[in-house]
């Protein structure tokens, strides 16, 4: 497997997130930045496409993400290789990675945007390689939505952007453990039309449920499928 999949599992664990929470949110009303998580995880859990774009900036949030996964990756490429010494991923330096995901930046927006259609698109048959891989992906999407809830906190707004914590966690099964808790924040940005739209799925090392319980979390997904 190349590691665009295993990027992938982490865009999984996020989407399945998102619609994990879908049970948590209550109706808000419909300018407010939970109105808007509420509307995307809808749309997740209905796989509504329409819906989906009129609450998520596809382009800007897939651009920001690589850039943040690129610079996590990288910046703290000796803390991931001493907490999973025998992921040859790991044993790179700064450099390296820097130069290696910016290489890969295109390609793997380019997937997720493929296996973002194929999830909206349940009917659509996969043709090249490239296809299957999206359509596993998005099937494994649906897997991962099965065994996650999720919580909001308040959202922390300042002009016409807002920050909303996530916490999300598994339930007890082979899914539901891979992520036992994980921490993202969502940034939101304000429309024209008052409404809220997102642009943004943070994590850090800071928290100790952010970015490498995500990586933990990679790892042993890695392990589950029996990928070497």
């Amino acid at each position: 497997m190349t590691y665009r999949l295993r990027l992938g599992a982490l865009v999984l664990l996020v989407a399945a997130l998102i619609g994990g929470a879908y049970t948590g949110y209550c109706y808000h009303r419909d300018r407010t930045p939970e109105a808007a998580l509420h509307a995307i995880a809808r749309a997740v859990v209905t796989e509504d496409r329409k819906l989906f774009d009129e609450y998520v900036d596809e382009d800007t949030v897939l651009a920001a993400m690589h850039e943040e996964a690129t610079a996590l990756l990288a910046d703290n490429i000796a803390a991931l290789h001493e907490r999973h010494p025998s992921d040859w991923f790991f044993r790179h330096d700064t450099a390296f990675m820097y130069d290696y995901m910016a290489e890969r930046r295109a390609a793997d927006i380019a997937f997720t945007r493929l296996l973002l259609d194929y999830y909206f698109d349940a009917e659509r048959v996969p043709v090249t390689k490239e296809d299957g891989n999206a359509r596993w992906g998005s099937d494994e999407v649906r897997a991962f939505a099965a065994h996650y809830t999720a919580s909001i906190e308040l959202p922390v707004i300042t002009g016409d952007r807002a920050m909303v914590n996530v916490i999300v966690r598994g339930d007890d099964t082979d899914y539901g453990r891979l992520l036992p808790e994980g921490s993202v924040t969502m940034e939101l940005a304000q429309q024209t039309d008052g409404r809220w739209k997102l642009v943004g799925v943070h994590t850090d090392t800071a928290r100790t449920n952010g970015f490498y319980a995500l990586i933990d979390a990679a790892e042993r997904y890695w392990e589950f499928q029996g990928w070497d």
